[in-house]
């Protein structure tokens, strides 16, 4: 049987900017500060679009309602430009996949007006009622509606491990979030993983050599989380995680 082969172009959609290490890196103690880039990633086989991920509001009122970091998002980093460089429009993306739903990466899904929205069902559960500590992550304050919420008549919850294309698979990744998932892409390079926020950046994933990867300081159930981890790393796949300046510099992947 042939598999579909997909490119992979990694989009940046704004940038978190002097973000404690700790939330990046469990128990680093150094009181650096790190900027992040926000990730969209275009999936492209033939004429079919996929988008996974799709990054934070470019309007200035939502950006201090929700945000607790320094926040910028360039002229070329806004959806609608940033789809355009890639000569994609958004009404032609027929499916969309969050890895969570917190509001760095489902702000703009109401952008993609004709696709179905793939979220895991404990996401979607969580999303609705979370601790009082996370509220913020899910963009919930006052009486505004939150992202994730916007297009809930065109979210399909998944449960577990699913093929959503030929070529394309999710798997769960929590915890992170408790219904965090991965994107697997078959590409002609060799398989990649879409990581979502299991894993930030290439030196999670590196850990300086150690068995597994670092998590980040920023988990609902740590245990759960190394686990996740320990999965990713077993599989072999080429990780790309969600929020790691090298990724977006070199763009296009798979090809």
């Amino acid at each position: 049987m042939t598999t579909t082969k997909w490119v992979i172009d990694a989009v940046k959609l704004g940038e978190l900017r002097d973000v404690p290490t700790e939330e990046v890196y469990l128990q680093d103690r150094s009181r650096r500060a790190v900027s992040m880039p926000l990730v969209m990633f275009v999936l492209r086989s033939g004429d079919r679009t996929v988008v996974v991920d799709t990054g934070g509001p470019a309007e200035e009122e939502q950006i201090r309602r929700m945000i607790p970091f320094g926040y910028a998002v360039g002229e070329e980093e806004r959806l609608e430009n940033a789809l355009a460089r890639l000569g994609v429009r958004a009404d032609d993306v027929d499916l969309v996949v969050n890895t969570h739903l917190h509001w760095d990466h489902c702000s703009n899904n109401n952008a993609f007006r004709n696709a179905e929205i793939l979220v895991q069902r404990a996401e979607l559960g969580y999303a609705t009622a979370p601790c009082p500590a996370h509220l913020r992550a899910y963009g919930i304050h006052g009486d505004s509606e939150p992202p994730f919420a916007r297009c809930l008549e065109r979210v399909r919850a998944l449960d577990g491990g699913s093929e959503i294309a030929s070529g394309l698979g999710v798997l769960p990744l929590p915890r992170h979030s408790p219904g965090s998932q991965g994107v697997r892409v078959d590409t002609g390079e060799g398989t990649f993983v879409i990581m979502g926020n299991c894993v930030d950046t290439l030196d999670n994933w590196a850990n300086g050599g150690a068995d597994l990867p670092l998590p980040s300081g920023r988990f609902t159930d740590l245990p759960a989380f190394y686990a996740s981890l320990a999965h990713l790393k077993g599989t072999g796949w080429t990780p790309l995680p969600s929020h790691d300046h090298t990724v977006v510099e070199q763009a296009t992947f798979g090809c």
